[in-house]
Order: C-alpha cells, then sequence, then structure tokens
C-alpha cells in the first residue's frame, strides 16, 4: 500500500469543509479514531476493505495510546496559557501529533489485509458501528452519511 497516497488522501479529506470538525467531534464524544476512519474510507475508494478491523485496532492501539494520545493531551492543556514560550511549545507539540498520525497510518499500510469489496463504506460503515462506539446504529449512520457528503463522495 502506498504511504504517501494514503497519506494525501488523507489530508485532502480531513480538509474537506466540516470533515475535521465531525471527525474531532466524534474523537472526543466516543474514542473514535480519525486516522483508522480515514483509512476506511480510503481503502473503499480503491475498491477494498480490510479483513479485520480489529487487527488493524490491535496494530496500532500501543502506538495510539503512548504517542498520539498523550501528544493531543499535551496540546490541548497548552491551549489557554497565553505565554508566548507555552504557544511556540504548543505548536511544537501539535507538529509532533500530526507527524504521530503519520506514522499510525503507516503502521496501518503495513498491517492491513485488504480484500476486494464492491461497497466503498463498507470499511468506514465496520468501523463505525455501535459495537465499536458507545453510538446507536442512528447515530453512526447519520455521522457516516454526512461525511459521505461532506468528502464529496
Amino acid at each position: 500500500m502506498d504511504q504517501e497516497e494514503v497519506w494525501t488522501f488523507t489530508v485532502g479529506m480531513y480538509g474537506q469543509s466540516g470533515v475535521a470538525k465531525l471527525c474531532l467531534e466524534l474523537q472526543e464524544r466516543c474514542g473514535l479514531d480519525v486516522n483508522m476512519l480515514l483509512f476506511m474510507f480510503f481503502l473503499g475508494r480503491k475498491g477494498l476493505a480490510p479483513h479485520s478491523i480489529s487487527s488493524l485496532e490491535d496494530a496500532v492501539r500501543d502506538w495510539r495510546d503512548n504517542a498520539i494520545i498523550p501528544l493531543r493531551r499535551t496540546r490541548q492543556f497548552l491551549r489557554d496559557n497565553a505565554r508566548p514560550a507555552a504557544q511556540a511549545l504548543r505548536q511544537q507539540v501539535k507538529a509532533d501529533e500530526l507527524q504521530a498520525e503519520r506514522i499510525e497510518q503507516h503502521m496501518l499500510c503495513d498491517a492491513v489485509e485488504p480484500i476486494p469489496c464492491n461497497d466503498p463504506y463498507a470499511g468506514a460503515h465496520a468501523y463505525l458501528s455501535p459495537t465499536r462506539f458507545d453510538l446507536t446504529q442512528e447515530e453512526c449512520d447519520a455521522a457516516l452519511s454526512k461525511l459521505i457528503r461532506l468528502m464529496g463522495f
């Protein structure tokens, strides 16, 4: 899997109007891994789905829990500190968090066992589900539909 192609897709989709806002709301509300969700959309665009989402989650869990989430918490902690030095540090932590997200995507590329799939949203639908998150099926379906619309699919 071409890691640069995945990253370019992710950055492009995340930059679509409203996508980041909705993804971050889901991340804050229920712990959704935005990288994982966008990776599911990437696979779907290629006519693929992962053989096992659980194995992908296992492949990145330690990295996400011990690198990405602590960086995110540090960045959020620094947000309201008005000191210029604290804001400079926040910008560095933000850059480090983005790099950690990119490394997670590389890990997903290395770990995925793609299978052909005719439904371009199958992976995203399977990931964004009440079996993984504290959301109702209706909330999952509504979020997925909104993301599809916002991404221009």
